[in-house]
């Protein structure tokens, strides 16, 4: 991470999991953050509360079957005050990510789930996590906006790249669960072989969708009725992380091997 830092004009950040295999203990992912913290400058973990699973599993299966252990993250918060740490994984929705903030987390990643769904997911974190007054903006007029940006940046990068499906693939789930969803996906799908610009690409697929969801603003409430599932974490926090005495031993444990 040193080597990183010298070599970059931005802070360098870590994401990582909580452990490998049987190599999960909190002991074991604090000594890991002690030691890169020690040793370079880096002072912001991104912390996937899963462990690794390395054998025999999928990347898929990776992000499902550990369970998560948010506490091994509170923990982290806890006994390394002078370090920034960002929870990730599991974390499907505003109301979730304004849950974990309440129980003291310094940041919230969210992946998937704003992938998956970033019109209930993106639309709703500036007025739900920041407070910010809603824009009030429709997908239509969403798109409209990204559509001139993203025929603005056709091929700036060489070799044709981005091209028009490089950049219509981050809206191809903007009408997640509404009427007329299946149907774009498919016109979209079949426009890419024609159309030259992301412009084009729309008018050709977006008939697909009716008036009232291209133009319907996003609501302003966020999810509710979901679980809580950081309102007891502070309870089963691990032992504390005593950093001296824990890198003593595994220094000894290391000269003996």
């Amino acid at each position: 991470m040193s080597a990183i830092a010298d070599n970059a004009n931005v802070p360098v950040t870590v994401k990582c999991r909580i452990g490998v295999d049987d190599h999960d203990s909190y002991d074991e992912l604090c000594d890991f953050v002690y030691k890169v913290s020690t040793l370079s400058p880096t002072r912001h973990f991104i912390v996937h509360s899963r462990k690794a699973l390395l054998g025999g599993i999928s990347p898929a299966d990776n992000r499902r079957i550990p369970p998560l252990k948010y506490e091994y993250y509170y923990a982290l918060v806890r006994d390394f005050p002078d370090l920034k740490f960002t929870i990730n994984g599991g974390i499907t929705s505003v109301s979730k990510v304004n849950a974990a903030l309440k129980e003291g987390a310094h940041g919230v990643m969210v992946g998937r789930a704003a992938y998956n769904n970033p019109w209930q997911t993106l639309g709703l974190v500036d007025t739900a996590v920041y407070g910010v007054p809603s824009s009030g903006l429709t997908r239509r007029q969403v798109l409209e906006q990204y559509q001139v940006y993203a025929d603005s940046v056709l091929g700036t990068q060489g070799n044709g790249r981005p091209n028009v499906r490089d950049l219509v693939k981050p809206l191809l789930n903007i009408f997640h669960s509404e009427n007329g969803n299946s149907l774009w996906k498919r016109r979209a799908d079949a426009a890419f072989k024609e159309c030259k610009t992301v412009g084009s690409l729309l008018e050709e697929s977006l008939k697909a969708i009716p008036d009232s969801v291209l133009d319907s603003p996003i609501s302003e409430s966020p999810e509710s009725g979901e679980d809580d599932v950081f309102a007891d974490v502070h309870n089963v926090l691990p032992p504390p992380y005593k950093a001296v005495e824990r890198v003593m031993y595994v220094l000894s444990w290391e000269q003996r091997a």
